[in-house]
């Protein structure tokens, strides 16, 4: 099976000292809860400082975020897809996941989510391969990790990625419905 021998190609194949001490950190940074603090950080900040733009812009951010990871927690409970580390052997698990259920990535929905909105907003080339990058690193370090199969960050990347379309698309729209000024 493809996917299962893409994850070990990741998981064991890519095992060294140094992916094991960055990929934990960095798979971190992009969960539901990093996101959404980090949303709500900048909109209580930009709202402080009265930046509105770029309070809107946090709140589009937080709006794709609950979209997409709305869908794939539906999802998760949906298909009810087991972790490799629980269907497999060997795998190299460097960190510890309390969910059982492994499709969709919900750290790559959320960081595709976000980032992806920003994204399709700035059109700063240098910006844009930057937080792809980042989209990637996330994406990539769930399986080196033990705790997704490369479909499951796939499905995550274009949940995350069509919604912060849909919000990019309908943002304008979206902030005037919700009584958040423009």
């Amino acid at each position: 099976m493809l996917n299962v021998d893409v994850f070990y190609f990741i998981n064991d194949g890519f095992q060294n000292p140094l992916f094991n001490i960055i990929m934990p950190f960095i798979t971190h940074l992009g969960g539901f809860e990093a996101m959404f603090a980090i949303c709500i950080a900048v909109i209580i900040l930009a709202s402080i400082f009265k930046k509105r733009n770029v309070r809107n812009i946090a709140v589009l951010c937080l709006l794709s975020l609950l979209i997409a990871d709305g869908i794939a927690l539906v999802l998760k409970n949906l298909f009810l897809e087991p972790r490799p580390f629980v269907a497999l052997s060997d795998v190299h698990l460097l960190i510890t996941e309390n969910d059982p259920n492994s499709f969709p990535s919900g750290h790559t929905t959320s960081t595709v989510a976000v980032l992806g909105f920003l994204i399709f907003r700035y059109k700063n080339k240098l910006l844009r391969a930057v937080l792809m990058v980042c989209c990637f690193l996330i994406a990539f370090s769930r399986i080196y990790c033990g705790v997704h199969y490369p479909f499951d960050v796939v499905v995550g990347a274009v949940l995350g990625t069509l919604s912060s379309y849909f919000v990019y698309k309908y943002g304008d729209k979206i902030l005037v419905r919700v009584g958040v000024e423009k």
